[in-house]
């Protein structure tokens, strides 16, 4: 055997040492790896649980608060002081002086109205049974661990699901319009377009309709609109079933903004900075008891969208049945299309399910889940919608044209008891049926 050279010796011990080098790098690399990762130098901790994640997420989405009170109903109402509100966490609102009511009289409701239309029941809410937020708070409904597990996203938690627009083109009179429908979502409505509005009205029937599963809802709204259809400014009021949002399956006021089709902007109630609540008897949010029976008593949510010119801000208006409420407003800084005015108005149901149109249809219903056909105290109903125009006063919307996506699922009519006399405008399924399986 020939025996090993100086040069070969020292190669041998060079290996050896690379070797041990070697071995110890991988040693601190899995001693690191079990700890945090190493990234040039600065240890980044493993992913966050969902357990953090969902208290972050609490602390941002709840205030403190002067106040709480425990509703029967199971929600916790917080008073929470006006000026720190979640709408001042809004960049443009950071210097912002909350207006105290509307540079104008709000108007009254509709007196003149048939004996039929005038037999229903302005709304009440559950928690007003179980006490009242102070002068100088607003009520704001807690947001509790359940709610975010049971939330589809924990994300988009307060946002409309992302989905693609849909164009769907609708006539009034021998003009078509463009209406854009997000594809998952199913709408019986009356829609006004045309003009230049500057407000709009209604008493929206209050029903609680099943809704099939937890991801999907169902409402009665009233919208106002403006701008491409795939990137539209929008304001939608009126009651909601949404489980994924309140994790119940209550009929509840609801409001809704976006500024770019719900891409990224905007959100339900007080779930995001926007808009800003002056009213400290009105919750967003809050369930809504009794609702409207079918053969019996009917109850209504008399809500109003309307522009200040004089303080740039839309405000949202209600009634009661001896006073009309001012709830809050939306500064129109927070809208591009819709500073000025909305191009379109819409006032009945929507569906929304993420099976919808890819095979069965779902059963969530629309409305009091029974077609339009059946009118009065059976079917869902829009009681005096309105418009405001440029001559600042209220109107019936002429020209405008009831509009279904589904018929066999959903319907809408526009229907008068007596000849010649103003219609109620109806809405509303069951969905899945016979003819819509």
């Amino acid at each position: 055997m020939k025996p090993f050279s100086s040069g070969s010796l020292l190669r041998v011990l060079l290996m050896l040492r690379t070797v041990e080098i070697m071995v110890g790098l991988l040693a601190l690399v899995c001693i690191a790896l079990s700890s945090g990762m190493v990234d040039g130098g600065r240890s980044i901790q493993p992913l966050e649980t969902e357990d953090i994640q969902v208290e972050k997420k609490l602390k941002l989405l709840n205030n403190p608060f002067v106040k709480s009170i425990q509703s029967e109903d199971g929600d916790v109402i917080d008073c929470v002081d006006i000026y720190k509100q979640p709408a001042f966490d809004h960049p443009l609102l950071k210097n912002h002086t909350i207006k105290v009511s509307p540079s104008f009289v709000p108007t009254n409701g509709d007196t003149s109205a048939s004996s039929i239309m005038n037999s229903s029941l302005p709304f009440s809410q559950v928690w007003h049974k179980s006490g009242s937020c102070p002068n100088g708070t607003i009520p704001i409904r807690r947001i509790l661990r359940q709610h975010l597990l049971n939330a589809s996203s924990l994300e988009r938690y307060g946002k409309k699901p992302m989905n693609i627009i849909t164009k769907c083109d609708f006539h009034i009179l021998d003009y078509t319009f463009a209406l854009g429908i997000q594809h998952y979502h199913s709408t019986a409505a009356l829609i006004a377009s045309g003009f230049s509005y500057t407000g709009a009205k209604a008493d929206i029937n209050v029903w609680n309709p099943p809704v099939e599963a937890d991801d999907e809802y169902t409402t009665g709204q009233m919208t106002l609109t403006s701008g491409p259809f795939n990137n539209s400014d929008t304001i939608e009021v009126g009651w909601m079933v949404n489980p994924s949002v309140y994790g119940d399956r209550r009929t509840r006021l609801f409001i809704y903004w976006t500024n770019d089709s719900g891409k990224s902007s905007g959100c339900f109630d007080l779930l995001c900075p926007g808009f800003v609540q002056v009213n400290k008897d009105v919750l967003l949010g809050g369930a809504i008891e009794p609702t409207s029976s079918y053969y019996g008593q009917q109850y209504v949510i008399p809500l109003e969208v309307v522009k200040d010119f004089e303080q740039d801000v839309w405000w949202l208006i209600t009634r009661n049945e001896t006073d009309t409420l001012t709830i809050g407003y939306w500064p129109c800084d927070m809208f591009i299309s819709m500073y000025h005015i909305a191009e379109m108005l819409m006032w009945g149901g929507d569906v929304y399910s993420p099976r919808m149109h890819t095979g069965r249809h779902t059963a969530t219903a629309m409305g009091s889940g029974h077609f339009s056909s059946e009118h009065w105290s059976m079917a869902s109903y829009i009681k005096q919608p309105r418009m405001r125009d440029y001559s600042m006063t209220y109107k019936y919307p002429y020209p405008s044209s009831p509009f279904t996506l589904e018929v066999d699922c959903y319907s809408a009519e526009n229907y008068a008891e007596v000849l010649f006399t103003e219609p109620l405008f109806y809405y509303g399924g069951p969905g899945r049926n016979l003819y819509c399986p």
